[in-house]
Order: structure tokens, then C-alpha cells, then sequence
């Protein structure tokens, strides 16, 4: 007999016992598209359409799943021995979720928008495996299997990554990106080598379980804490390992969507699976919230600096994964949560709509120039968001003195709002700063609410972060929010000509990195007659990025 969801209520058997198989077969219509692609061009249409309807069906299967979840609460799924079991909770249905929706719709762009390229077969295969690693990865319930299929789908996002092989600098930010990451899989390897010795099972529940009796870390627990946390700070591309993230934009477009929206928010993912884990160990988390802070303060600087729309993409990537992964280091995992899926969302949109983005650019340039407000208006501005937060945060019940990490996070969503005032719009005056303040206003009620619903389905770290990392990260965003309007309101100052090169340089992190990575392991580019210059650190030299 197949022992499937016994930890749930008998009445829902039937349909539970249904939802879990197909789940874990959901795959299987990936891996047929695949396999059909593999055998001719004769079959290259069908398993298009087959592989954009095991995700539609991947999208039924995941509402249902959740569904299923807010009735009869969380549960394993187990068939077999020889088979592996699988989770269903909120976290893995809304991951599945979000996975299938976003591979479905790459998936139908990128059948328009490769159509006639004489890889496309090439390219529908690789796709097609790492979207059926992803969702492998998110149901399952072993934490060996799951660390296997994020090594499984960063090896098969690698030959995305070189679609293009006559161009070398997608070769050597592929190659870049393939040696930290392969770096990071030992690293998660050992790490659950660890767990396995010290509790004899690497069942996710069963961990977690163990680990909430757990009074005390030992040596074999923190060590395997710390492995988890710099592995996700290598996979989510933090400073100075972040160059890769900004040079695979020579990939076509969807992959790009594909990597940005989806893969690099993995790390995030595997941390929030391991929480128990890191709340034992607040170095561990320490280290993820100076980390954090540090790549969300400085990869805002220099995305201040792009001009080429992709490239500023890829830097905002990069700063919101370093406040992702402060979220989970200050236990804010419902936030962390909140926070992934809606960048994927963004991310992937702001990616497959980035033509329209120059346009929009552009029509920006033809309006006519504006002066930022002055400073009595930027004081009001302050004082108006700080009543907009307090404010709605009150009717939103939070307390500060048992919600304090939510009030800073808040506080740092409302201050995103300033550079409005400084922006290319229509100058408003008085009028742009009561707007301003309605706007903070609505959108911090909207942060508090989403709140109340997240932290229903993932509940925040029962351990308090401690003074000093709370005390970090808000100076950190606190001074990137002063620098940024010291800039916007004197772009001419001596800040702005000091800050702007450095800062457009990326602070000269990443061609260190790149130094160390090609002596650790030199990579040989078959560099074509035709192809482009590129620089040291792997990336084209554009005329419109130089000074």
C-alpha cells in the first residue's frame, strides 16, 4: 500500500492522494517535450505546445495543491521507498505556482521570439530541463534532492547561458558563473553531509522537527549554517561575486527573464527551507544581514549610473537579492517570501518589456527639464512619509515594540518614494509632496496588510535579530537614501563627480574577482574574426557606457 499524506485528515484522501501524484509527474511533460525535440524538426511544434501545457497544467495543479493546503493544512507526500516523498505547504505551492506561470510564459515568448534561429531546438531542450529541475526542486521533501536539482538547473541554465557561443564575453560571464556555482553546490553538498551525521536523515520535516529541539548549536550545525548562507550569497550573485549576473545579457532574452526572475531567486528559496537551521546559529544570520545590506546599498549606487536598460536590470537584480537575503537574516521569512515572488514577477516582466522600456526612456528625454524641489519641500516630504508610515502602520496593528524589523522595512519601502520628487516628471511643487505622502501612505497599508496575509502562511523567526544587525542594516539603507538625494538634488556637486565614476566602475569589485577566477581556472575562448571586443572582466565594451 502507498503511504500518501497520512499526516492529512482521511476526507481528502482521494483528491490529496491525486494532486500529490500529479505533482510529481508534473515534470514528465517537460522531459517529453524534451525528448520529441531531440528527435527532429519534424517534432520541434508539438513539443512546443506540449511544453506550454504541462505548464498550464502545472499552474491547475499548483491552485488546486493550495486549495488543498488552506483545508486540510500542510502534509507529505510518500509512494514509495524507492520513490522520493514530497512537500506541500504554502511555500512550495506558492513556488510551484509562480515556477509554472513564469515558465509558461517565457516559453510562448520564446517561441515568437526565436522563431527561425537555427538553435531554437537547442535551446527548447535545455529550457524545457531546467524548468522540470525547478519545479522538482521546490516540491521536493529530501534536502539532498532538492540541492541536487539547483546544481541540475544552473548546469542546464549554463548552456542557455552560451547559446550564443561566437560571442566571448557570454563565454567567459557563463564561465565565471559556472565556477562560483559549482562552488556553491559543494559547498550545500557538505553542508547536508553534515546534517545527515548529526540527525540521521535529511527529510526535510523530519529536520525541522529536530531542529526545534535543538537548545543549542553544536559544531557540526553552525558549520552547516554558515555553508548554506555563503552558498546562497554566491547563487544570488552578492558583491564582489555578482559580476556574472550583469555579463550573461549577451543570453537571448528570455533566458535572461528565465535567470533574473527565477533561478537566482533559488538561494532565497533554500534558505527559507533551512530557517530552523539558521535561527540556531546568529552568526549565520548576522553575516547574511551584513552581506545583504552591503550589496542592496552599493548595487543601488551604480544602477543610479546605467544608462543601458538591461545592464540597470541586472543591478537592481543585484540589490534585491542583498535585501532579500537581509529580510531572512533579520527573520522576516513572510516578507522574504512576499519579497521573492513579487521581484520574479517584476523582473520577468521589466525583462520580455524592455524595448518598451527604451521607448519609454526616450519619451521621457523630449519632456521638458525640471528642477527638484527645494528644501522646505524635501523636509515636508520627509515628515510626510514618516506620518504616512506611522499611520498605517496603526491601523495595520503593528506594534514597535515587538515589530521592529517590519517598521524599518516599511520605512525603507515609503523612502523609496523620494526620488519621485527629483525625477523627470512634471514639477508639482507643494501639491508633488502631498501626493507623495498619499502615495507612502497607501503603499505602506498595502505592505502591512500583505504582511498580515504572509505571515498567516509563513510565519517570522521566533528568535528576536539582535540590536547590532537591525542598527547595520539601517544605516546602511538609511545612507543610501541620503546619498541618493544628495546626488538627485546636486548632480553637479562634488559627491556626484566623486561618487560617479567609482560607482559606475561597479567599484572596480568585479574585475578582482574575475583576476582570481582565471588563475584559479583559465578558460579558452574561441574568439571568432567577427566578434566583438571585451575587456578584462568579461563584458563588451559599449561607447555609450564609457565616460
Amino acid at each position: 500500500m502507498l503511504d500518501i499524506f497520512a499526516a492529512f485528515p482521511a476526507s481528502g484522501s482521494v483528491l490529496q492522494s491525486g494532486l500529490a501524484l500529479l505533482i510529481l509527474l508534473l515534470p514528465l511533460s517537460l522531459l517529453l517535450a524534451a525528448w520529441m525535440t531531440s528527435r527532429g524538426s519534424q517534432y520541434l511544434a508539438r513539443a512546443w505546445t506540449l511544453a506550454e501545457g504541462g505548464a498550464v497544467l502545472a499552474m491547475m495543479v499548483a491552485l488546486l495543491s493550495g486549495v488543498n493546503v488552506l483545508i486540510y493544512g500542510s502534509g507529505i507526500a510518500s509512494f514509495a521507498d524507492w520513490c522520493p516523498s514530497i512537500k506541500l505547504d504554502a511555500l512550495s505551492v506558492m513556488m510551484l505556482l509562480l515556477t509554472a506561470f513564469l515558465g509558461w510564459v517565457i516559453l510562448r515568448y520564446s517561441r515568437n521570439y526565436l522563431a527561425g534561429d537555427k538553435g531554437i531546438a537547442h535551446y527548447l531542450i535545455w529550457l524545457c530541463l531546467t524548468l522540470a529541475t525547478v519545479w522538482l526542486l521546490v516540491i521536493f521533501n529530501n534536502l539532498l534532492l532538492v540541492c541536487l536539482a539547483w546544481s541540475t538547473s544552473s548546469l542546464a541554465l549554463h548552456q542557455l547561458l552560451i547559446f550564443y557561443k561566437d560571442r566571448p564575453a557570454a563565454l567567459m560571464a557563463a564561465h565565471k558563473k559556472f565556477f562560483i556555482s559549482r562552488t556553491a553546490d559543494v559547498l550545500t553538498l557538505v553542508a547536508s553531509l553534515l546534517l545527515y551525521v548529526r540527525f540521521d536523515t535529511l527529510e526535510l520535516d523530519r529536520l525541522v522537527n529536530a531542529l526545534f529541539n535543538v537548545h543549542e548549536a553544536d559544531t557540526s550545525i553552525e558549520i552547516a549554517a554558515f555553508l548554506f548562507v555563503i552558498s546562497a550569497i554566491l547563487k544570488c550573485a552578492q558583491l564582489p561575486l555578482h559580476g556574472w549576473l550583469l555579463q550573461v545579457m549577451e543570453a537571448p532574452t528570455p533566458v535572461s527573464a528565465l535567470l533574473h526572475a527565477g533561478i537566482v531567486n533559488i538561494g532565497g528559496f533554500i534558505l527559507l527551507r533551512v530557517s530552523g537551521l539558521l535561527e540556531l546559529v546568529p552568526a549565520a544570520q548576522l553575516l547574511l544581514v551584513m552581506v545583504g545590506s552591503i550589496t542592496a546599498t552599493l548595487a543601488a549606487l551604480v544602477m543610479m549610473t546605467r544608462i543601458s536598460v538591461k545592464v540597470m536590470l541586472a543591478w537592481s537584480t543585484c540589490a534585491q537579492m542583498g535585501f532579500m537575503l537581509l529580510e531572512i537574516g533579520l527573520g522576516a521569512y513572510s516578507l522574504a517570501l512576499l519579497h521573492l515572488l513579487a521581484h520574479s514577477l517584476y523582473k520577468a516582466y521589466a525583462f520580455l518589456a524592455a524595448g518598451e522600456t527604451v521607448s519609454r526612456q526616450r519619451m521621457l528625454h523630449i519632456a521638458p527639464a525640471t528642477h527638484p524641489l527645494n528644501f522646505a519641500q524635501s523636509c515636508l516630504s520627509f515628515v510626510g512619509l514618516a506620518v504616512a508610515l506611522l499611520f498605517s502602520g496603526w491601523l495595520t496593528g503593528l506594534d514597535p515594540r515587538h515589530d521592529a524589523v517590519i517598521w524599518l522595512l516599511g520605512g525603507v519601502l515609503a523612502s523609496g518614494l523620494l526620488p519621485l520628487v527629483s525625477s523627470p516628471s512634471e514639477n508639482r511643487g507643494w501639491y508633488q509632496v502631498i501626493l507623495l505622502s498619499f502615495y507612502a501612505f497607501g503603499l505602506s497599508l498595502l505592505y502591512g496588510t500583505w504582511h498580515f496575509v504572509f505571515g498567516r502562511l509563513f510565519p517570522a523567526s521566533a528568535v528576536a535579530p539582535s540590536i547590532f544587525s537591525i542598527i547595520f542594516a539601517a544605516i546602511c539603507l538609511l545612507g543610501l537614501l541620503i546619498v541618493q538625494q544628495i546626488v538627485l538634488s546636486h548632480p553637479r556637486g562634488s559627491l556626484s563627480r566623486w561618487l560617479h565614476p567609482r560607482a559606475f566602475a561597479g567599484f572596480h569589485l568585479d574585475e578582482i574577482v574575475t583576476y582570481l577566477t582565471l588563475r584559479i581556472w583559465p578558460a579558452r575562448l574561441l574568439v571568432s574574426k567577427n566578434a566583438q571586443p571585451f575587456n578584462p572582466a568579461g563584458s563588451r565594451i559599449n561607447n555609450k557606457e564609457k565616460l
